[in-house]
């Protein structure tokens, strides 16, 4: 076998051929003479070595062969395409990357509709997304990991960051119907609250490591997933602030209730999301796109009922 010569053009001939189901139609798609299409496919079984159609019949078959080597030829094609797309979209000044930072009390619902919107406008665009809490998103932004960030959990922006403020999130504090909390008849005390567990988001980054936000209780529980902390929260292991998109369905089934406390209103409180970004970092098509889609955010309630 010699394949130092294939071609991708013999390649999108044999699969030309292989989709129209003949010669005569695939030198008609590929406007070309048949007897170009059929020394091209009868070079390039020469050179794998393998006969890939079976011209016996009034149609070519595909031979056991060309069956398995038709899904390699339109993988290296797509491949091909993909890089021809990407590179002419990097010579316009489209990046081939975006890097996002987003705070884990981001509406899921909403995130995912972003992106595929933003799929959909730049398919050639990758995505590397992750999801930090506290000032893990802003850490991730500063030091160039992410080159947007949305920041939820953590009170402060660094002042060294540009910001565009985003529609708030609503928190609740929740804990289980059986949890000692859920049976206190109006406003919990200070005293009460801080004797029960509190389950708390915990920080992964340097930036405000060992600092403690919106923690009533002596006794806390901490962890980096919101998913656990939920799980928790179901299992009346203690009593914790939830984004009300999250828990909402919970509510509904009396799964968690809310509690009162001098710091917790009966309606949750309002927590004000950001989006950060560096100002000398260069905001392409991409970046801009992710900067005016999140401008234009009316509201981040409503966008999905569980998680």
């Amino acid at each position: 076998m010699n394949i130092e010569r294939l071609s991708l053009d013999q390649l999108r001939v044999f699969v030309q051929v292989a989709d129209s189901g003949s010669f005569l139609a695939a030198a008609r798609k590929l406007a070309r003479a048949q007897s170009a299409v059929s020394y091209a496919i009868a070079s390039l079984e020469d050179q794998l070595g393998v006969m890939l159609f079976d011209r016996s019949g009034y149609r070519p078959q595909l031979t056991d062969p060309g069956v398995a080597l038709l899904a390699d030829a339109r993988q290296v094609l797509d491949h091909v395409d993909s890089l021809q797309v990407r590179a002419n979209s990097y010579a316009r000044g489209q990046e081939l990357e975006v890097a996002l930072a987003v705070d884990v009390f981001f509406p899921t619902g909403c995130l995912v509709d972003l992106l595929r919107r933003f799929r959909d406008a730049f398919p050639a665009v990758t995505v590397r997304l992750e999801i930090e809490a506290l000032g893990a998103v802003a850490e991730r932004v500063l030091d160039g990991r992410a080159m947007l960030g949305i920041l939820g959990t953590l009170p402060t922006t660094p002042p060294n960051l540009l910001r565009i403020t985003l529609p708030s999130v609503r928190l609740v504090a929740v804990v289980a119907p059986h949890h000692a909390l859920a049976q206190v008849k109006g406003r919990i005390s200070e005293k009460l609250l801080s004797q029960q567990t509190q389950l708390v988001l915990s920080d992964r980054s340097e930036l405000t490591a060992r600092q403690d936000f919106s923690v009533h209780s002596r006794l806390t529980w901490r962890m980096s997933d919101l998913g656990t902390k939920h799980a928790l929260l179901r299992a009346g292991m203690g009593w914790g602030n939830m984004p009300l998109h999250v828990v909402r369905d919970d509510l509904d089934a009396g799964r968690l209730v809310t509690i009162t406390t001098t710091h917790h209103p009966p309606q949750g409180a309002e927590l004000p999301v950001q989006c950060v970004y560096k100002p000398d970092h260069k905001a392409g098509p991409a970046l801009s796109w992710w900067l005016d889609s999140l401008a234009e955010l009316k509201t981040l309630e409503g966008t999905e009922k569980s998680h």
